[in-house]
């Protein structure tokens, strides 16, 4: 009698791919790296689901879950992080550089921090590669979970709109306390006085929004009425009433991937003008969700309050550079949905391990100069005279241009 093999279950997808042909910028740096999970809860605050819904309390203590990348002591043996993939129900895991728990390394001066804000849907791993990179480099990464914006709980869009900028803010402020109160064993090694911010889709709309990109008035016409009465504070006519809105002057440097919302008028140049903060815009020529003229390239030339650069990935579609690689488990068609979860994270031209060395190279570039000031840095302006990568532009524009 012939044994029947069990099935075979899929390894844990690999989210630290290096390329022989990677950029001088994007290989591992020196540490080991460590992971941990927080939950959070940010008290009275709109709760955008009873906007939706009409059901429910208008304000309630908002949940946040995170997990904190940051520099280890090693060497570490790796631990698998679960996941779920697009489709809300399938399960998988994820395997990188980090090991849960553990132990954080000297820190020396400090590690500056640096918070990612997924899309929509999406959750704290999606840029889990770009965490895991910069965390061997001496940076702690608070990668946030958005309630009502992940893939098991994902609301009306207009929810996350609502949140994004105000979540963005708790987390800064929430982990800058904790790092103060010295009592967290990695926050007490972590700065908080020069901040790097990076968010992809909703996400790259969401860190926009957080540090001063007002929306424009005439964009809530479209609105549904509920949420149009809640994002009126979010606008130039509003001049930031609600102190969750205002530009934080700790936050350092910015890196938007894909924002959304300049193709659909959320925003128009003289909210954009506002933002005073070096800015780094990242998006394919052939985006099919935030459009690149009219959206991702539009953005960047309406932020003419600051130094910001445009990295553009020719012929790439929505999801540039930010997205984990297409698991296993995402390249059959969901049964209930007739779609291939596949979709939500590979590009059709592009490879991602590439796209993800190339966004690896540029963020630790950008992050040394404006957070650490390192001398061997370049900044923005330097960085668009540099030899430009194969099948990418990186252009810069000066504040005021």
């Amino acid at each position: 009698m012939t044994a029947t093999p069990a099935s075979a279950t899929p390894s844990p997808h690999r989210i630290d791919g290096m390329r022989p042909d990677a950029p001088s910028r994007a290989p591992f740096g020196p540490y080991a790296v460590g992971r941990e999970t927080l939950r959070l809860t940010n008290p009275d605050v709109v709760n955008a689901v009873a906007l939706e819904t009409g059901e429910g309390p208008a304000r309630y203590d908002r949940p946040m879950t995170l997990s904190l990348f940051y520099p280890a002591h090693g060497p570490v043996e790796p631990s698998p992080m679960d996941s779920l993939l697009r489709d809300g129900t399938t399960r998988f895991q994820l395997l990188g550089q980090s090991a849960e728990d553990a132990p954080v390394a000297d820190g020396g001066a400090g590690f500056p921090l640096i918070i990612i804000s997924h899309g929509w849907p999406g959750n704290r791993f999606l840029l889990s590669h770009l965490a895991e990179n910069l965390a061997t480099k001496g940076y702690v990464v608070a990668a946030l979970d958005h309630t009502d914006s992940t893939y098991d709980d994902q609301r009306e869009a207009f929810c996350t709109v609502v949140h994004r900028p105000v979540d963005l803010h708790f987390a800064l402020d929430t982990l800058a306390e904790m790092a103060a109160d010295g009592s967290h064993p990695v926050l007490s090694r972590t700065t908080t006085g020069r901040v790097g911010v990076i968010g992809y889709s909703m996400g790259g709309y969401g860190v926009l929004a957080a540090q001063g990109g007002l929306l424009s008035p005439a964009a809530l016409s479209n609105v549904p009425e509920a949420f149009a009465e809640a994002l009126t504070a979010y606008t130039t006519a509003a001049d930031y009433p609600d102190p969750a809105l205002k530009p934080d002057p700790r936050i350092a440097a910015m890196i938007s991937i894909a924002p959304w919302g300049r193709q659909v008028g959320l925003w128009e140049s003289a909210g954009l003008a506002r933002i005073a903060t070096p800015l780094m815009v990242v998006g394919g020529s052939e985006d099919d969700v935030s459009g690149y003229e009219t959206g991702i390239r539009q953005i960047w030339k309406d932020c003419s309050g600051t130094d910001r650069a445009l990295l553009t990935f020719d012929n790439a579609r929505h999801n540039a550079a930010a997205p984990i690689g297409p698991p296993a488990e995402a390249l059959s068609e969901h049964p209930e949905h007739g779609w291939l979860p596949y979709e939500h994270y590979a590009d059709p031209v592009w490879d991602s391990t590439r796209m993800h060395n190339i966004m690896q190279h540029h963020a630790t570039g950008f992050f040394d100069h404006y957070i650490r000031g390192q001398a061997d840095a370049p900044d923005l302006a330097a960085a668009a005279e540099e030899e430009p990568i194969l099948g990418t532009r990186f252009e810069f524009l000066a504040a005021g241009g």
